[in-house]
């Protein structure tokens, strides 16, 4: 169950408790085995105001942090002096707490970054017949994503370089990120994928969510969830996003049955992302 702490906000991502600094992060504590921990952005005007946070405690770090809503400052008071002389304890008003909290506004903060794989002047993958690119039809179904999503923020991401693409993603510290791409090959290969770091186990568990919904929407050859390292193709993006990410591959746009399946469905597929973006909020 999650800790639901009582505290002031400070910068760089601080909430003083008492006497303690307790350090809240986005970042899932799975997650942070294999990056640093992002502090959890708290805007200059919530700074010295007293707040209900909860996360997942670990030591004098909070993971997957929410800020919850602000305490009046005589309020935050006088819980605390009975805190400390053992009135009342946090962890009994957790449960009080949580269980008049709408289901919605447990998730409802939860930032999914919604990246549109390449760009305008390098547009991926294309197919000849209809001189359709990966970056066009990506980019006009994250915007039908976006609108269909109910339990989650929805932030679009365009590319400036590659290499920036991790660092941009970070700025925005999203709870998870999904990279939407189209697959290329022989014109034949047929299918849906979706990647994942290899060392990633939320992102592993994003991956069998998001497949599940994408085949289930087209029919399509279910060709797996795949892990990969930071060396193989797409594995920059994966290893250097410090949130949970995968890379989407529902259809092979060089095929042309395969568009043709996507195009013929298009919103399905925008519902099945939503769907799959919905369920994936309630991990964090």
């Amino acid at each position: 169950m999650k800790k639901i702490l009582l505290g002031m906000l400070g910068s760089d991502g601080v909430l003083r408790v008492d006497s303690s600094d307790i350090f809240l992060t986005r970042s899932s504590r799975l997650k942070a085995a294999d990056t640093t921990p992002v502090p959890l952005v708290v805007e200059p005007e919530r700074e010295g105001r007293f707040f209900l946070v909860t996360g997942d405690l670990s030591g004098t770090t909070l993971y997957q942090a929410e800020i919850l809503e602000e305490v009046p400052r005589l309020s935050a008071a006088l819980v605390m002096a009975l805190e400390k002389k053992n009135f009342i304890s946090m962890d009994d008003l957790s449960g009080s707490i949580q269980a008049r909290l709408p289901e919605p506004s447990r998730q409802a903060n939860r930032l999914c970054a919604l990246v549109i794989g390449h760009k305008k002047s390098s547009p991926g993958a294309v197919n000849h017949a209809s001189h359709l690119t990966e970056f066009e039809f990506n980019d006009h179904l994250s915007i039908m994503i976006e609108q269909k999503v109910k339990k989650a923020r929805v932030q679009r991401v365009y590319r400036r370089t590659y290499r920036e693409l991790p660092d941009d993603i970070n700025a925005l510290g999203p709870d998870f990120a999904i990279s939407l791409h189209c697959n290329a090959f022989n014109s034949k290969a047929s299918g849906t994928e979706v990647l994942y770091y290899h060392k990633s186990e939320p992102g592993r568990q994003m991956a069998m969510i998001l497949l599940k919904a994408l085949v289930s929407c087209l029919g399509l050859a279910n060709r797996g969830v795949k892990p990969k390292t930071s060396e193989d193709r797409g594995g920059y993006l994966l290893r250097y996003v410090d949130a949970p990410v995968v890379i989407s591959e529902p259809f092979f746009i060089d095929n042309d049955n395969d568009l043709a399946v996507a195009r013929s469905n298009l919103e399905g597929l925008a519902q099945a992302y939503a769907s799959a973006i919905d369920q994936i909020a309630s991990m964090f």
